[in-house]
């Protein structure tokens, strides 16, 4: 067996889950844990600002105005994996009660092979414009009612792991933040945005998202999350690669974590 692939298969082997890592480190200077400080708690100002976000998800016609006979348009975007997590996720979700199904629609938009670059711009509008035409027009909703996103974010064929300043998680997370933009952008009453990094991407048999690119796309959603705490906090934010992302000036959906997927392998994680 090669030297170099020796090496990557024991690196990744010894990998520990960011929910898990806590304020260990990982490597780089970089820590665990989904927020701030190794912990996997949301910070209980972000969650205050968030549940504020919440309120304002109603009911919406077609203008985007409050109509009790109006729609919650929840949007999925990413790429083939968001896809199948989504179809499995829809039908749990169409069977329980504690749903309104008179009132929420369920979007699958994410698509095989749509990696960050589709969107975000340039490219971006093209693929809104799928969504548009070829999802939410015969689901009888508009691009107002999408009020509700899990986003799930890969660059294809990526080419460094961190740390150099070009590596893969930087790119990303400046391509999350982009993308973000785009969806409030084109759903102006888009008010959350659960992020996701990838699954375990050890048993990859092409290097479209290999380990351990797949591991380090946490940092990725975490930055994006982080910066918006820190800017909502301080009105500063220091990450040029991620730009404005202010939700009170609509710039984009208030953010946090959807589920992180990430396990080693076959190990289990702490919490099952």
């Amino acid at each position: 067996m090669n030297g170099n692939v020796l090496l990557a298969i024991l690196a990744v082997s010894i990998l520990i889950p960011f929910n898990d890592l806590g304020p260990s480190p990982y490597a780089y200077g970089y820590f665990g844990g989904l927020y701030e400080d190794g912990s996997n708690t949301i910070p209980a100002d972000h969650l205050a600002a968030g549940l504020s976000r919440a309120a304002l998800i109603v009911p919406r016609d077609s203008n985007g105005h409050p109509s009790p006979s109006g729609k919650i348009v929840f949007l999925t975007a990413g790429f083939g994996e968001t896809e199948r997590i989504s179809n499995a996720f829809f039908d749990l979700a169409r069977a329980d009660p504690r749903v309104d199904h008179d009132a929420v629609v369920m979007i699958n938009a994410a698509h095989e092979g749509y990696d960050s670059a589709v969107w975000t711009p340039p490219q971006s509008d093209v693929n809104l414009n799928r969504i548009r035409d070829t999802l939410l027009t015969p689901a009888h909703v508009s691009e107002k009612q999408v009020q509700v996103a899990w986003v799930q974010m890969v660059t294809n064929f990526p080419y460094h792991p961190l740390p150099p300043a070009d590596s893969d998680a930087y790119r990303l997370k400046g391509a999350i933040a982009a993308a973000m933009r785009a969806l409030k952008s084109r759903y102006p009453n888009l008010q959350i945005a659960y992020l996701s990094s990838r699954v375990y991407g050890g048993y990859a048999t092409t290097e479209w998202n290999p380990e351990p690119y797949a591991y380090e796309s946490a940092l990725s959603v975490r930055w994006n999350i982080l910066g918006q705490i820190t800017l909502m906090r301080t009105g500063f934010l220091w990450d040029t690669r991620i730009g404005p992302v202010d939700y009170l000036k609509g710039d984009v959906p208030w953010l946090a974590w959807g589920p992180y997927l990430w396990a080693n392998g076959t190990m289990p994680r702490s919490d099952g």
